[in-house]
């Protein structure tokens, strides 16, 4: 009878370390689907990570952005990302493909004239940081090389955009050519209030200012189309001063604009390699920020 107790004794002893044991290494002990539901999850997470690095992302811009769209592709799809490019004929029609969705990605554009398209347009566009470079604006003239030379009824084109548009007016103005109503902080043709030359102010897309540089007296015209036109942009007559002001970079909708993808490939415009293959095919057209606080927004 002893030895009987005895060994129920042990043997609940026993049970209770083994149980004990099992406690301390593994208090839920996985079945067979709990493994499957763990290794589903591990695999979920792995894939979410995998497609957001390999992400395709649809850019749009015009024949010009798709320098800075090559100069960078390369780099930018070495970190996983698929990338495809959509020429369209225009800046504002650029804007309206991302807004609407059907790319993620806009080239080209400086900031203030997205927030302006925004406004008009009631979109809600905004650009990634860091910011990328900044261009010029000129007055440019095949007849003439400065602008006292401009006869009276001279013919001259700005661009017809509101924010650009001011910028140019502005670039009149400076050179006494035009006086402006002082209260205006974005004005147009109709803003002006003295004109002594009774110039005839033209207004054009601004694509199109080069292309009527031969036609006119003067034109107001990016550094970068007159780059495109294989002009030389450092032969204006006058130039802007305010442009370091309007960045260009990654344009997204607003959701997306701290997302990886955009933030990575603005961060590809500060590669010495990209900026370097920017410069060659514009040479004298831009110049890279190299801190955000060079802008005063």
């Amino acid at each position: 009878m002893k030895k009987r107790t005895l060994f129920l004794a042990l043997t609940a002893m026993l049970a209770i370390a083994g149980t004990a044991g099992c406690g301390k290494n593994d208090p839920t002990p996985k079945t067979e689907e709990a493994t499957q539901a763990a290794g589903s999850q591990e695999t979920t997470k792995s894939g979410e990570n995998k497609k957001e690095a390999s992400k395709k992302i649809v850019i749009g811009g015009t024949s010009i952005s798709k320098v800075y769209y090559d100069a960078i592709k390369d780099i930018f799809e070495a970190e996983g990302y698929e990338t495809e490019f959509k020429t369209f004929d225009s800046n504002p029609v650029v804007l309206e493909a991302c807004a609407s969705g059907e790319t993620d990605m806009a080239l080209g554009q400086h900031k203030k004239f997205v927030m302006s398209y925004n406004k008009n347009n009631n979109a809600n566009l905004d650009m990634a940081k860091p910011y990328a470079m900044y261009t010029g604006i000129g007055l440019y003239s095949e007849k003439y090389s400065s602008a006292s030379e401009f006869p009276d009824g001279a013919k001259i084109a700005v661009m017809n955009d509101a924010m650009n548009e001011d910028i140019a007016l502005r670039i009149l103005e400076n050179q006494g050519l035009i006086k402006l109503n002082a209260d205006q902080k974005q004005a147009t043709v109709a803003d002006i209030a003295e004109n002594p030359k009774k110039l005839e102010i033209i207004e054009l897309d601004q694509g199109q200012t080069v292309t009527t540089l031969s036609d006119v007296d003067g034109a107001c015209v990016f550094f970068t189309h007159m780059a495109a036109a294989d002009k030389d942009a450092s032969s204006y007559i006058a130039r802007d001063s305010s442009m370091i002001n309007y960045p260009m970079g990654v344009i997204v909708r607003k959701e997306d604009v701290d997302s990886d993808w955009a933030v990575a490939f603005a961060e590809c415009f500060k590669d010495p390699s990209v900026q370097e293959k920017i410069n060659k095919a514009f040479p004298n057209v831009f110049e890279f920020y190299t801190s955000d606080d060079q802008v005063k927004e």
